[in-house]
């Protein structure tokens, strides 16, 4: 054993050197059991520290609107380039209640895609009153997933919460999932055109008549408004701030982000102070759009129809909304 040692001494001392290094680098200075079971990998997420999230900013508070619209400051004729070629229009001050500038403003013309605006008011108005939820499923019929024309591709059976059909509706102009919402809040689609018909005669569009939930045309059915009833909708939409998350919206996905929902009006995010509400177009109707604005507490209301392309519409909308801020209060 003498020997033993003696041969293999500056081996031993390197391995008890060794050995004390494991210790003292141990937690617990050597003091847990070397032996001692490893955490699992769930044990040591679970006890990260986890940043905290921001607080989550509370929704935009209702905006005051004048329930009351006084059209004696109204404005005629071509007040800024670009009105000659559209069929209607009226511009609305809806802070103050003024109208500002007014073009064929009673005229039933129609109104293409502008009609999900009445289908997403009837849906947020049921949420309001508890007789439907936002979060609620809506299971896709196999009539809403037949729906052509812009559309998110619905498949029959598929279901979605009633709030992920409305973003659609509002920011890609979905017709099947316009279609999907009016199934399940009215019990089948002629219901629900009923009671579309009867929101708008109870909020006084005189010159209003729905055919359907989406805005797709068909040969003497096509839903039909007038500039200043689709003014009125937009001013009962605005007391819903989901409306104008939604309508505000640029870029979002659908179908758990497989699907990219992209902004129909081409004005939000890129032009002052304008933050929805929606656009509309097929041959016949020519280019539309409801367009709200808001800067520096300001809110206008703008409605084109009947435009002959997409650049006279934006192009009015442009310079309607800058001449109508230049006007005083």
């Amino acid at each position: 054993m003498a020997s033993f040692l003696k041969k293999y001494k500056y081996l031993l001392l390197i391995l008890i050197t060794a050995a004390a290094i494991v210790l003292i680098l141990l937690p617990g200075k050597g003091k847990e059991k070397i032996n001692a079971e490893p955490k699992s990998l769930i044990t040591e997420l679970e006890e990260m520290e986890v940043p905290e999230l921001p607080e989550k900013k509370p929704e935009k508070s209702q905006e005051k609107l004048a329930t009351v619209w006084n059209i004696s400051k109204v404005k005629r004729g071509d007040v800024v380039k670009g009105l000659g070629n559209i069929k209607a229009g009226v511009l609305v001050d809806a802070s103050k209640g003024d109208i500002l500038w007014a073009k064929n403003e009673k005229n039933a013309l129609e109104i293409a895609s502008m009609t999900k605006m009445m289908t997403t008011l009837l849906a947020v108005e049921a949420d309001q009153r508890g007789e439907a939820k936002l979060d609620g499923i809506v299971r896709v019929s196999a009539a809403a997933s037949k729906i052509g024309g812009s559309q998110v591709y619905l498949a029959e059976k598929e279901q979605f919460p009633l709030e992920e059909l409305l973003k659609a509706v509002m920011i890609m102009s979905a017709n099947d999932a316009a279609f999907a919402v009016a199934e399940t809040l009215g019990g089948n689609v002629d219901d629900f055109v009923s009671m579309m018909n009867k929101r708008a005669a109870q909020l006084g569009m005189s010159a209003t008549k729905f055919y359907n939930p989406h805005g797709l045309p068909k040969k003497g059915a096509n839903n039909v408004s007038s500039a200043i009833d689709m003014a009125i909708l937009a001013r009962e939409l605005l007391k819903f701030p989901k409306v104008l998350e939604w309508s505000s919206t640029r870029l979002d996905t659908f179908r758990n982000g497989t699907f990219q929902l992209s902004n129909r009006n081409g004005l939000v995010g890129r032009f002052q102070g304008v933050d929805g509400l929606k656009t509309g177009y097929y041959a016949q109707a020519g280019f539309c759009v409801t367009a709200t604005c808001l800067r520096d507490g300001r809110r206008m209301i703008l409605v084109i129809i009947g435009a002959p392309s997409k650049k006279e519409r934006d192009d009015a909308v442009k310079n309607l909304l800058n001449w109508g801020y230049q006007q005083k209060l």
